[in-house]
């Protein structure tokens, strides 16, 4: 994979900010051992607290920008999206205006999966007020396993929802089948880094099984037997030192005991390196994998 640099600041005097996270981990996969799993976060909070937390980091915007390049690239004839996962739209409607704007009057047809009814209705809503008759956009509320869609397009794309599946390669099977000769697939996921080595250990299961990060992902490629074309990785960062309890949820994706909030704190803040305008932030990667149907 490609990836950006990041200069790490450390004190002689005092052992790296990688070890201390290291053993700050240590101490709360040690204090969550055998415990009851916390609880998990409720759908009516879930996109609130998304949003604040996007707010928060530049990821977003990384991403944008790497898939209007891909979108741009894919010719000025019709073009189908199916988003897995499409959340509020906010990130769709983006990229849906920024084809507009590049060839006014270009058919783009958006298709949504989203198994929260109050995001997918947000989705709509969004995708409406480009007011771009060259645009149309439906949602399908359900889980990608479970919908059903006849029809097949130029780009399917997961973006940070494939954590959500049963089975990655059965998942990556199903969305090649749905895209046209040519049709490219794209899936952005998180490594288990610095953030995601927390969620890792205090997030409960997914259902019937544990977070999928970008290494189950790469080798579900492998597995099913897909090509990648290109795994490249987003380096963003997120602001996570003095953020609220609920954004800190969020971003461990459990909700926490008042207990391990000042022990994650301490965590984040080992891990964190300094950004641009000199504030310290927290890595935030995305990976993103690129296949075509041939």
């Amino acid at each position: 994979m490609c990836r950006g640099s990041l200069d790490l600041v450390t004190s002689l005097a005092t052992p790296p900010p990688t070890e201390i996270a290291a053993d700050l981990l240590d101490d709360l996969r040690t204090a969550r051992r055998g415990a009851v799993a916390l609880p998990a976060l409720e759908p009516a909070t879930y996109a609130r607290d998304h949003a604040a937390f996007e707010l928060l980091s530049d990821q977003r915007g990384l991403i944008a920008g790497h898939l209007a390049g891909r979108l741009a690239g894919m010719g000025d004839g019709p073009l189908s999206i199916l988003s897995v996962g499409c959340g509020d739209g906010s990130l769709d409607a983006r990229l849906a205006a920024g084809l507009v704007a590049a060839a006014p009057g270009r058919p783009v047809r958006y298709v949504g999966v989203e198994p929260w009814e109050g995001s997918a209705a947000l989705f709509v809503e969004r995708m409406s007020s480009l007011d771009a008759p060259e645009v149309s956009a439906e949602v399908h509320v359900a889980a990608f396993a479970d919908v059903s869609l006849d029809e097949m397009f130029d780009v399917v794309v997961f973006v940070h929802s494939m954590y959500y599946v049963a089975d990655v390669g059965t998942a990556l099977r199903a969305a090649l089948a749905l895209l046209r000769p040519g049709g490219e697939l794209w899936v952005l996921n998180a490594p288990k880094a610095a953030l995601n080595a927390l969620v890792d250990v205090l997030a409960p299961p997914q259902e019937n099984h544990r977070q999928w990060f970008s290494a189950d992902v790469g080798e579900a490629f492998a597995d099913v037997g897909i090509i990648l074309e290109e795994a490249v990785t987003l380096d963003a960062l997120v602001d996570l030192l003095a953020t609220t309890d609920e954004v800190l949820d969020f971003a461990v994706q459990a909700r926490l005991t008042p207990e391990l909030r000042d022990p994650v704190r301490a965590y984040l803040r080992a891990v964190a390196v300094p950004a641009r305008d000199g504030s310290s932030r927290v890595p935030h990667p995305v990976d993103v994998f690129r296949a075509i149907r041939h």
